[in-house]
C-alpha cells in the first residue's frame, strides 16, 4: 500500500499520529504544501515565515536520516493533493487534524478530492493533549470559564494519560515523483518575506526538545516567580515550537509531569506551566466552538463599545514609542526578535485598548503578523482577555497601569533599558516616568496620554455597554 502523510503544523517525526499511521504503508511519502492563500495573505508576517522554512529544513533533514524525504509543494492545498494522488495512486492520505475555521474548510475540500481519486483519508488529533470535544460540562456542553475547564481536563488527564509516543520505523519513500512534482524550499526572500531580521529561535525538534530540557533542568523551579519577570529567562520559549508543532503538547505536559514526580523542588513550577498549556487548549476550544470570535467579541455586548480611530496613536504603539517606558520596550523587542514575553503581551494589549481607546482586533492582526509563534487561537483569545470581550476575560475595571507594571515586573529597569536605551542613564528612580524628572530626556518622547484619564474614559465606555445591556434584558422581561 501506498501512503501520503500531509505535514502541517506537527513538523515532527517524535509523538506523531498522523505520521506513525501513514508509516504503517509499504511506502510512504511525506509532504507538505507552501499554501498561496496563506502566504499572500494580509495577516503572515515575516518572521513566523522565515521560521517555518527553517524548521521544514530540519524536518527535511531529519527524514533524509532515516532514509526518507520531504516533498515541498506550493499552489492551492486541494490541487497540488489532487495532482500527487494522480501521480502516486496513493491509497492513504493521513494528516493531524486543526480545527480553525480555514482549516476545516480546507480540510473538507481535501477529503472531497481524496474521495474522487479513490483513496481514504486518516486525521489525527496531534496539536493538543486533548480536543474541544473531549472536555466537555456534565450536560455535554463547551466550557466558557477557564477553572471549571482546567479542573475535567485533568480528571481527563488521570483517566487517560497521553504519553508521547517515539518516531516510527518509516518505509522508503514513493519513487520518481519529487523531480515531476516538487519544488525547491525557497528562501524568505524568494516569497516576498526577506525584509525581516528578527532573531529567530534555532528551528528543529532536536531544538525543541534541548529546550524543554534546559528548561526543565533548571528554569522551572523558580517558574511561579520568574514567568513574570521579562529581565529573566524564566519562561520556556518553546511556544514558536508549539505553533508548528517541532514538539507537541502530549510531550510537553507528560516530561512536565515526570519533572514534578521526580523533584519537589520543581512539582510548583512544573504544575503552574502545564497550566499555562492548558491555557493553549482552552483558547483553541473556544475558537473551535466559536468561530465568529475572529470577527468579533466572544461576548456579543461588546460588539458595541466604542472604539477612537487614531492611525497616529496605533503607529506609535507599534513603534514603541508610546512614553510609556514598559510598553515601548515591550514592542521594540517584539520587532527585534518576533516574540514577547507574555507579562509584557498583556501590558501592551491593555494599553491599546484600555488607554489608547482603540480596537483590539487591531492589536490581534499586528501581533499575528509581528509574532513568530502568532497562533489564530491563543492571540485571539490572549487579546480578547485583555480587552475584556473575551471568554472568562481580565475584568474591565481591573486596567493596568503601565508604570505599576514597570516598577512590579521590571523595578531595576533591567529590560527597558536593553530595549529602550535612550534611557539607559536615567536613574531608576524615575525609569518608568521618566517625564517626572527635573529635565527629561530629549530623545525619549513624553506619555502620549494620560493613565488617569484614559482609565476614566474606558470605564465610562465598558459601564455604558452593560447599561444598555441590562436595560435590554429588562425591557425583554
Amino acid at each position: 500500500m501506498r501512503a501520503l502523510h500531509w505535514f502541517r503544523a506537527d513538523l515532527r517525526l517524535r509523538d506523531n499520529l498522523a505520521l506513525e499511521e501513514a508509516a504503517r504503508a509499504d511506502e510512504c511519502l511525506p509532504f507538505f504544501v507552501l499554501d498561496e492563500a496563506i502566504l499572500r495573505g494580509s495577516r503572515t508576517g515575516a518572521p513566523r515565515v522565515r521560521f517555518l522554512l527553517e524548521c521544514l529544513r530540519a524536518l527535511r533533514r531529519e527524514l533524509a536520516a532515516r532514509g526518507s524525504t520531504l516533498l515541498v509543494l506550493r499552489g492551492d492545498p486541494a490541487a497540488e493533493i489532487a495532482r500527487l494522488l494522480g501521480a502516486t495512486r496513493a491509497e492513504l492520505v493521513t494528516w493531524g487534524r486543526c480545527e480553525t475555521p480555514l482549516a476545516r474548510r480546507r480540510d473538507a475540500r481535501v477529503r472531497a478530492v481524496a474521495r474522487r481519486a479513490g483513496a481514504r483519508t486518516l486525521e489525527t488529533k496531534d496539536d493538543v493533549v486533548f480536543g474541544s470535544e473531549e472536555v466537555r460540562t456534565r450536560t455535554g456542553g463547551a466550557f466558557a470559564v477557564y477553572t471549571p475547564y482546567r479542573n475535567a481536563w485533568e480528571a481527563r488527564l488521570l483517566a487517560e494519560p497521553q504519553p508521547p509516543r517515539r518516531a516510527p520505523r518509516l518505509p522508503p519513500p514513493i519513487p520518481n515523483v519529487e523531480g515531476d512534482l516538487g519544488v525547491a524550499l525557497p528562501s524568505p526572500e524568494e516569497l516576498g518575506f526577506g525584509e525581516s531580521r528578527a532573531e529567530l529561535p534555532v528551528a528543529g525538534e532536536e531544538a525543541a526538545h534541548s529546550r524543554l530540557e534546559r528548561f526543565l533542568s533548571k528554569a522551572v523551579r523558580s517558574y511561579t516567580t520568574d514567568r513574570d519577570m521579562p529581565a529573566r529567562e524564566g519562561t520556556s520559549r518553546l511556544s514558536p515550537y508549539l505553533r508548528f508543532g517541532v514538539i507537541s503538547a502530549r510531550a510537553c505536559v507528560s516530561a512536565a509531569r515526570a519533572c514534578a514526580d521526580d523533584d519537589r523542588s520543581a512539582a510548583e513550577g512544573s504544575r503552574k506551566w502545564v497550566d499555562e498549556l492548558v491555557w493553549r487548549e482552552f483558547y483553541r476550544a473556544i475558537l473551535a466552538e466559536n468561530p465568529r470570535v475572529q470577527r468579533g467579541c466572544y461576548r456579543k455586548e461588546y460588539d458595541a463599545l466604542a472604539w477612537n480611530e487614531d492611525p497616529e496613536a496605533f503607529a506609535a504603539w507599534c513603534q514603541g514609542r508610546t512614553g510609556y517606558p514598559i510598553v515601548d520596550a515591550a514592542m521594540r523587542e517584539l520587532a527585534a526578535t518576533g516574540w514577547m514575553h507574555n507579562r509584557l503581551r498583556m501590558i501592551v494589549a491593555s494599553f491599546l485598548t484600555k488607554d489608547l481607546l482603540l480596537d483590539w482586533r487591531l492589536g490581534e492582526r499586528f501581533f499575528f503578523r509581528a509574532l513568530v509563534d502568532g497562533d489564530p487561537a491563543s492571540n485571539n483569545g490572549g487579546w480578547q482577555w485583555s480587552a475584556s470581550t473575551g471568554s472568562d476575560a481580565q475584568p474591565y475595571f481591573r486596567i493596568f497601569n503601565p508604570v505599576s507594571q514597570g516598577l512590579k515586573f521590571d523595578r531595576e529597569g533591567s529590560f527597558v533599558r536593553r530595549w529602550v536605551p535612550e534611557l539607559e542613564g536615567v536613574d531608576e528612580r524615575f525609569l518608568h516616568a521618566p517625564w517626572e524628572m527635573p529635565h527629561p530626556p530629549k530623545d525619549y518622547p513624553p506619555p502620549m496620554v494620560s493613565h488617569a484619564e484614559r482609565r476614566r474614559t474606558a470605564l465610562r465606555r465598558f459601564e455604558a455597554v452593560r447599561r444598555a445591556k441590562e436595560g435590554a434584558r429588562r425591557r425583554g422581561a
